[in-house]
């Protein structure tokens, strides 16, 4: 597929078109829009004719939600989709082994480390063999990127770190490594309305933020409106 993917405003602007050869990470916390993200890139990628294949490790690929953003018109969506449903972080890590050598112009993973996070809980004492297997798996979809020029989409979990209070991305240095765009997703305080800051980017300036609204549609610019 030629076309490039993109998101839809304000999105588009914040990041331009999905990045080809690049796993690009999604991550915030519960509610945050990041599978409404994913869902958007999905869109945007059957748009231009493309093939999708869907790693579903949370449920959240509703089709519900899927008609209001297709005006229902999900089953034609479907077509292009290829959902795969791992129940452990095992079944995960076969599923995007098998992808080798598949026909697929977008790649999304949501969550990449939900299954991760079940099998070692505390993330404070993630294991040596955890982030080695998370690492392999974000290796293959690395090198799928680049060796068929698709981009490829995570998402992942953040926490609070205990000692600092900050919030810190599951999967630590292992997910920030091999994701080389990362866009943090948080809620603003304001109903529906949502920021995205870019964390990393090949040429985007880091800090560079937008706000926008979750709506059934999907997103839209953030702003006031006088009454």
């Amino acid at each position: 597929m030629d076309k490039p993917i993109s998101l839809p405003e304000p999105l588009k602007s914040l990041l331009d078109n999905m990045e080809p050869k690049t796993i690009t990470n999604f991550y915030g916390g519960p509610g945050t829009g990041k599978t409404c993200t994913c869902l958007l890139a999905l869109l945007g990628c059957v748009k231009n004719g493309g093939n999708i294949v869907y790693i579903d490790t949370e449920g959240g690929l509703s089709r519900k939600r899927l008609d209001q953003l297709t005006q229902n018109n999900s089953n034609s969506t479907l077509e292009r989709v290829k959902l795969i449903e791992p129940k452990t972080f095992e079944e995960q890590g076969k599923a995007i082994r098998n992808l080798e050598g598949k026909d697929v112009d977008l790649i999304i993973l949501d969550s990449a480390v939900a299954l991760y996070r079940l099998d070692y809980a505390d993330p404070k004492t993630e294991t040596i063999e955890a982030n080695r297997e998370l690492s392999k798996q974000l290796s293959v979809l690395s090198n799928i990127a680049r060796d068929k020029n698709i981009p490829v989409l995570i998402t992942a979990h953040m926490f609070q770190n205990w000692d600092t209070k900050e919030n810190e991305i599951v999967g630590g240095n292992t997910i920030k490594y091999w994701s080389k765009v990362i866009v943090y997703l948080e809620k603003t305080g304001k109903t529906s309305e949502r920021k995205a800051s870019i964390v990393k980017h090949h040429f985007m300036p880091e800090g560079k933020d937008v706000k926008f609204m979750l709506v059934e549609e999907g997103i839209k610019p953030s702003g006031f409106r006088l009454f």
